[in-house]
């Protein structure tokens, strides 16, 4: 894992500092830090490495081979795959050497070969062209800045921030954050800076910048369903899982396991202890009871032998961190378990420099209660002009809410409930926060048609990336920590889409049991009740500490003045949040949690 910066130059313009990317991304990368500049001075590319295979300096970068130069952020785990099928002149053992003379071999097709989780910069000197990709899914950031002049990236927006003071924000930016948790790709919170999109390919030359995806995730639900029965599902989705995690496996330095005690990261430590043999887990709990599976994780460590350390967060803690928020993600970012990421990160980077994560399973097993809310809410569209009214003079507020969404028009309830679900703001309560805000978010990609489908699709396209995978990199490399997701292996990735749905769907009442086709394969790991048991989900107890230690926090950066005078929001409807979370709906914790986020941005980022 690495950082990794650069710019391509069309005119004759001073170029940007690459040593202050490489002071920046550091801790991207503390084992080696390089750069390059074209003899005329219209490329430069800037590497901080993170050393994890071939730990030698013959495989730093930025890497070249025959004219072609490359910085690469991610691992590629079939690289050796790759090599074995060719004669290349190879003079390392990484796979940073294995991109580069795929790129000789089979030019742009080289990338539809690759698996793993990456984001790099390719210059082939001998044609003038820069090549810029993400992986398929997201895994591994990379920003972009078009300018007149030129274009510049980076693993990381600050060190664009950086080069290019002052930028602007995008006016719909305030109320994507509001309404999402996160600003959703290609967008950024600056005008004229995005996100390369999962799976997309940017091409850079002297005539101009294109655009393509060369991995397209939209068409993984127009597959085939192939696996319907339950036995052969079984089957079919252990192996390949095991393959994924023996080949997320491969590693010139020790690799440990995050450990929730969950179905996902349980099920990828068993298959890692079977497949590599001796690992160390890593786990963080709480002192509320309520929030805390620590009990389950020790308990699953226990019984699968393996090294296990683990932490208790408590508020005290947790609000050492809070200001840190917008230097690790650099625009507003509102999930509440980027902190306890960062210190379970902070915790394994003691012992290891790569661990495995069980991100991924919720989307592709229908983890969320959102996706059994979706199904019921498309059922309950003929009769919602009577039920919407009744369910809207309930004392329950998550009952007042479904009857929010069921007034909604036909066409939209699964985009909304994806907020609602979330305890983020709907569009609704953005307008009233934001009178001024621009039309509702949508997704731009083709959805499945069947409502639960859809907001499966909606959390695969955006929630994924854009929230759980840039929280975990943030986090993960501040502390020089590599983080592998073996769930998002592609192989595996495709083979899911093609579970049947009745596979998927929850099982009984109490508990529900979520996921049972993945909780069917630990059975075969673990005993039946560290398997069959309510799902908890990675958070904390905001409410509680919203209402305790954090409070004096919270209400510093949700100021109505402060939050009038920076972004234009309704300082009368912030004063009516609080008044409704301190009568006792304590739901609407996330909501003051995202306008905390705001607030803390004005600090990081004044007049941005």
């Amino acid at each position: 894992m690495c950082g990794l910066a650069g710019y391509f130059l069309w005119e004759e313009v001073a170029v940007p500092p690459l040593e202050e990317a490489l002071r920046l991304l550091r801790h991207r990368g503390p084992d080696a830090q390089r750069l390059w500049r074209a003899p005329h001075g219209k490329v430069g590319l800037a590497h901080t490495r993170l050393s994890i295979l071939d730990l030698s300096e013959n495989a730093h970068q930025p890497f070249e081979a025959q004219g072609v130069w490359l910085v690469y952020n991610g691992e590629i785990y079939n690289f050796r795959q790759l090599a074995q099928q060719r004669s290349w002149p190879l003079r390392t053992r990484s796979d940073t050497e294995v991109i580069v003379y795929a790129y000789l071999e089979w030019k742009e097709a080289f990338l539809e070969r690759l698996e793993g989780m990456f984001a790099f910069a390719l210059y082939d000197s001998r044609a003038h062209r820069l090549l810029l990709a993400r992986d398929p899914f997201g895994i591994k950031p990379l920003w972009v800045a078009q300018r007149p002049e030129g274009l510049y990236f980076a693993s990381e927006l600050k060190v664009l921030r950086a080069w290019l003071r002052p930028l602007a924000r995008r006016p719909e930016a305030v109320a994507e954050f509001l309404h999402l948790g996160f600003i959703p790709a290609p967008h950024s919170w600056y005008k004229g800076i995005s996100k390369v999109q999962p799976g997309e390919v940017w091409r850079v030359s002297a005539e101009g910048v294109t655009q393509q995806l060369y991995y397209d995730r939209t068409q993984l639900w127009h597959q085939p369903i192939s696996l319907t029965t339950p036995s052969k599902a079984k089957v079919l989705v252990k192996a390949e899982l095991r393959r994924a995690v023996k080949d997320h496996l491969v590693s010139d330095v020790p690799v440990g396991v995050f450990l929730s005690g969950g179905t996902d990261s349980s099920l990828v430590a068993a298959l890692a202890r079977e497949v590599g043999g001796e690992l160390t887990a890593f786990t963080i709990g709480f002192a509320e009871a309520k929030y805390n599976e620590l009990p389950y994780a020790q308990a699953v460590a226990r019984h699968l032998g393996l090294r296990h350390f683990w932490e208790v967060l408590s508020a005290a803690e947790a609000a050492r961190w809070l200001t840190e928020l917008p230097q690790w993600y650099d625009e507003p970012f509102g999930d509440v378990s980027a902190i306890p990421t960062y210190l379970v990160s902070r915790l394994a980077a003691r012992f290891v420099k790569v661990v495995l994560a069980g991100d991924g399973g919720d989307e592709l097993y229908w983890g969320y209660g959102r996706y059994r809310w979706a199904a019921r809410l498309a059922r309950l569209r003929d009769w919602w002009r009577w039920s919407s009214g009744l369910l809207g003079q309930m004392p329950s507020a998550r009952l007042r809410r479904i009857a929010h969404l069921l007034r909604l028009p036909p066409a939209a309830p699964t985009e909304h409930i994806f907020s609602q679900e979330q305890n983020t703001f709907s569009w609704a309560e953005v307008q009233r926060l934001l009178p001024e805000c621009s039309p509702p978010w949508r997704a731009e990609f083709a959805l499945p048609s069947e409502a639960r489908l859809r907001q499966v699709a909606l959390d695969f396209l955006f929630y994924l990336p854009d929230d759980l995978l840039t929280k975990v990199d943030r986090a993960s490399m501040q502390h020089s920590l590599e983080v592998r997701v073996p769930l998002l292996d592609k192989r595996f990735v495709t083979l899911s889409w093609q579970v049947a749905s009745a596979l998927k769907r929850p099982k009984g009442y109490f508990p529900v049991q979520y996921k049972p086709l993945l909780r069917a394969i630990l059975l075969d790991y673990l005993p039946l009740a560290l398997v069959k048991r309510r799902k908890w989900g990675f958070t904390l107890p905001l409410a509680q500490w919203l209402r305790g230690p954090l409070a004096e926090w919270a209400r510093t950066y949700t100021q109505p003045t402060l939050l009038e005078s920076a972004y234009g929001l309704r300082g009368r409807e912030i004063a009516q949040l609080w008044h409704r979370f301190e009568r006792g709906e304590a739901y609407l914790a996330t909501r003051l949690w995202l306008l905390a986020q705001l607030g803390q941005f004005t600090a990081y980022a004044p007049g941005d």
